[in-house]
């Protein structure tokens, strides 16, 4: 409990909530819902309606790592908008390039076996994945390092 309690008392990404906000979220969500309903033909978004509770955080921690580190993770499964989430998801998927998406871990190794040295690997979503990592130096170094043969 000590470990995900340091985690969650760092303030540089973490604020204390005095009052529940998924109403307010519950009526901006269903706001701009309606909004994209009366704009767009055809497929329509469901409001929001029913009772919903906030993110949770639990740590999984990370056994290979000297002093068991945690790994944090935010739940967002019992939000409002987690459903709607996964309806955009549904949604867009069909409109993504496969080829340039990984799926899985053994996408990943499937990729890296069957390629050559040429090529850049990138992942779009590193900021937020990887949220301890200063992402300015990540870039420099991975710039500086391009350049090696």
């Amino acid at each position: 409990m000590s470990k995900i309690n340091d985690i969650l008392s760092d303030s540089s990404k973490f604020q204390v909530i005095t009052r529940n906000p998924v109403e307010d979220i519950k009526k901006r969500a269903n706001k701009l819902i309606s909004s994209v309903n009366a704009k767009v033909g055809g497929i329509k978004l469901s409001p929001l309606s029913g009772d919903y509770g906030l993110e949770y955080c639990y740590g999984n921690i990370k056994t290979h790592k000297p002093g068991n580190p945690l790994r944090p993770i935010i739940s967002q499964i019992p939000t409002s908008t987690y459903h709607l989430a996964k309806r955009l998801n549904d949604l867009l998927t069909p409109f993504t390039h496969r080829d340039y998406s990984l799926y899985s871990p053994s996408d990943f190794l499937d990729l890296l076996k069957g390629s050559s040295t040429e090529g850049i690997i990138a992942s779009l979503d590193v900021e937020s994945l990887y949220t301890n990592i200063d992402i300015d130096r990540t870039i420099q170094f991975i710039l500086a390092r391009r350049d090696l043969p």
